[in-house]
């Protein structure tokens, strides 16, 4: 299982969580913003967070945790693929749940807000009653419904709106942008998950919105001030403390670094390898054909499946990031098609030799109509990764075809 300790952690703190609910009478409740650094495993890339709330009169310190989720419930590979992946919060007992993400060398950084007692109360109220079972589940969304925005959404409501208001200022980044700040450390899943995304991540947002990751909410909640009932001006982030530093981490960087070179080269590399082997392949090297069969396993392989997802979800899904994608000019269904041609081809078999120029071309001017429409406003998705990726595969394996490949069979 994925979170053995969390779990196990859950049950415990329930019974806890409903005293405490009971016995909130205390003006030196503690309100805390845990935030944890991004992880090593992909569902950990973005960081997390949480919120504690201590009562130094009983002992009690509990963590609430709007992200958790289970690989178990009922059809979660149905609701994961269509974009309706049900989360919920928890609740853990701090020391417990903070020795896990230990566990984990993840950074820990921990706020302690400063809010009125009633404010306080109030917080500690509302998380007692969601935490319940009828109460806890929400439908997850990446950018817009996370742990970080339900945690940003709770502590606007306690300052009365006045967070929103001060976080009403465009954005440095799109959420694309945002996002590739912690995706770039991996190249291909940095293009995966680029090449499955539309343009509705490339327009102005507001930094309210940048506050899906958590270390964007931890920053400006350190930044902010507001205006209480009595007129006086708090800031809200009172102490910080860095309750773990994790050693050897990834560091985000501030701006998302440039792909698009790496991908130039690494497509126009592929298609030279096609170019050649598909030039050996006509001037009678026998072995060739064969060797030109497996390579068309690789852009199948490589586009042709995302392609193919793209596609699937892009229709049959909530995945509202995916739909009106402009990638499927460059990947799709029908690229996904040089699998079982390069496997003919592999095999000696004549229609693989026929249709496998005939698919390339197709492909090629697919590609090629992306480019004026480029030019168009409706057309403004950030996808140049993707292009200099795909479409020197299919040129070089075009023009192959056309000059060489088929005046030297005679065709």
């Amino acid at each position: 299982m994925r979170y053995p300790i969390s779990v196990i952690c859950m049950i415990i703190a329930l019974d806890l969580t409903m005293d405490l609910h009971a016995r909130i009478v205390s003006d030196s409740l503690a309100i805390k913003l845990v935030t944890v650094d991004p992880g090593a495993d992909l569902t950990t890339w973005w960081g997390h967070t949480g919120v504690i709330v201590e009562d130094p009169e009983t002992g009690i310190s509990l963590l609430y945790n709007y992200g958790l989720f289970s690989f178990e419930q009922k059809n979660f590979i149905t609701n994961f693929a269509k974009g309706r992946l049900i989360f919920w919060v928890g609740v853990w007992r701090t020391d417990l749940a903070l020795q896990f993400y230990k566990s984990q060398n993840r950074t820990i950084v921990i706020q302690t807000l400063d809010l009125p007692a009633a404010r306080k109360r109030d917080l500690a109220a509302f998380l007692a009653n969601n935490v319940r079972p009828e109460n806890r589940e929400y439908l997850y969304d990446h950018y817009y419904d996370n742990c970080a925005t339900r945690v940003r959404d709770l502590l606007d409501r306690e300052t009365d709106g006045q967070f929103r208001t001060f976080t009403d200022e465009p954005s440095q980044l799109t959420l694309r942008g945002q996002t590739r700040r912690f995706t770039h450390r991996s190249f291909f899943m940095d293009w995966l998950l680029m090449f499955l995304m539309n343009d509705s991540i490339d327009q102005p947002v507001r930094q309210w919105d940048d506050m899906f990751l958590p270390t964007e909410l931890e920053k400006y909640f350190g930044l902010f001030s507001y205006t209480d009932e009595s007129g006086s001006t708090r800031k809200l982030v009172e102490n910080t403390i860095t309750w773990y530093e994790a050693a050897d981490t990834y560091q985000v960087p501030d701006v998302p670094p440039v792909h698009w070179p790496k991908g130039l080269i690494l497509g126009t590399m592929t298609g030279i390898i096609g170019a050649g082997i598909g030039i050996g392949a006509a001037r009678g090297k026998k072995p060739a054909w064969r060797l030109y069969g497996i390579y068309l396993l690789l852009p199948g392989i490589w586009f042709g499946i995302p392609g193919t997802a793209l596609f699937l979800i892009s229709l049959f899904t909530n995945h509202v990031v995916t739909w009106h994608n402009e990638n499927l000019f460059l990947a799709n269904p029908m690229t996904f098609l040089l699998i079982p041609l390069g496997i003919g081809m592999l095999l000696k078999r004549s229609w693989a030799l026929r249709f496998t120029p005939k698919l390339i071309y197709l492909l090629t001017a697919l590609a090629l109509i992306l480019l004026p429409l480029k030019l168009l406003p409706a057309f403004d998705q950030d996808n140049l990764l993707s292009i200099v990726l795909i479409l020197p595969v299919l040129l070089l394996n075009s023009l192959v075809w056309w000059r060489v490949v088929k005046p030297e069979r005679g065709a």
